[in-house]
């Protein structure tokens, strides 16, 4: 099979693999979609010295989406044919945490898997991974929906469900990256009235399209001034998301909240390196601030229940689409940051 690995210095090699073969407890998947997560532009952009802690040739990807090809002894919930969207880490599936969904948390001493982080991921004709990492994609949504769910549409998801959006609420995005704007998608479909603050002006008018209420571009407008006017009777919005990791971002979101209001940091990236929250705002503006790692794995059914019922697919937020074999011109061009989503589709 072929596989993308990450060479270091932005660059990335398709090269051959043998076929997996699934073991006790593991399933193998076709891949049929595989999107590019900002996440995996922080190891394209690592210089090669930093890619030798890296384990040699792991290949890259963790947003799958494909059709189980073959099951290893001991599984019997999934069968061949099944459509699957696949979690992108996995714990030991016993340990508390891993029972109430949060493998990222497993207790299980080395028992934690990331795809791409440690084990082999998606950008691959096949992918084995145990049978309780994949959950079952209803026909009604595509494999880039499944791709997507893997981790941008459940994070977005999350943090929406944790500070609890609804109708009532303006919500304020900091970042409309392709996380970003999975969370417009799902803010408008919660009814919410959604603000969108940018520097490019491609993501912003992607963001527009899929249903952005009003965007501010923040290299010709002050963003918290503008959310503060545009709020004015509540005082700020009502939540704000920030998925960008920039600490001036990151400030701007706790400046653009109204008193009580709640505060999500979904993009405390590699860039944040000093306290950017100052600890008087709790007390003095009674704020909420939270955040999330990824999506708790149990939330899946909620979501895609909740995509079906509002007609929502995360295709919108797909932009560009290549084979494997073009995985170098895929990562250049989301390298520029004027994309959406960009998918590889086999």
């Amino acid at each position: 099979m072929k596989g993308v690995v990450f060479l270091g210095d932005r660059k990335v090699a398709v090269k051959d693999f043998p076929d997996p073969e699934p073991k006790k407890n593991e399933v193998l998947v076709r891949m049929k979609a595989s999107t590019i997560c900002g996440s995996d532009m922080h190891v394209y952009r690592a210089s090669r010295e930093e890619l030798k802690r890296r384990p040699k040739d792991l290949i890259a990807g963790h947003e799958p989406g494909g059709v189980v090809e073959e099951v290893g002894e001991n599984v019997e919930s999934i069968k061949k044919g099944d459509r699957v969207s696949v979690f992108h880490i996995y714990g030991c599936g016993y340990c508390e945490m891993c029972r109430k969904g949060y493998p990222m948390y497993c207790t299980t001493p080395g028992a934690v898997s990331a795809l791409s982080g440690n084990v082999n991921g998606a950008m691959a004709d096949f992918l084995v991974v145990p049978w309780w990492a994949c959950m079952k994609l209803p026909c009604e949504l595509s494999f880039i929906d499944g791709a997507v769910l893997g981790c941008a549409g459940m994070t977005a998801y999350q943090i929406l469900t944790k500070l609890n959006v609804t109708a009532r609420d303006t919500v304020a995005i900091y970042g409309l990256g392709p996380l970003g704007n999975c969370a417009v998608l799902l803010a408008k479909a919660l009814g919410a009235k959604v603000i969108g603050v940018d520097l490019i002006k491609e993501r912003i008018s992607l963001a527009e399209k899929i249903g952005l209420d009003i965007s501010i571009n923040a290299n010709y407008e002050d963003p918290v001034r503008q959310i503060k006017n545009l709020t004015s009777r509540k005082g700020g919005a009502d939540v704000v998301l920030e998925f960008t990791g920039n600490p001036t971002a990151v400030s701007n979101a706790i400046r653009s909240v109204k008193p009580l209001g709640k505060v999500g940091i979904m993009g405390a990236g590699p860039r944040i390196t000093e306290p950017v929250i100052p600890p008087g705002i709790f007390p003095s503006q009674g704020i909420w601030i939270t955040g999330a790692r990824v999506s708790n794995v149990n939330l899946f059914f909620d979501c895609v229940n909740f995509m079906i019922d509002h007609d929502i697919s995360f295709e919108k937020v797909v932009t560009h689409r290549f084979p494997l074999e073009k995985a170098q011109e895929a990562f250049e061009l989301f390298d520029t940051l004027k994309t959406g989503k960009i998918a590889f589709i086999w």
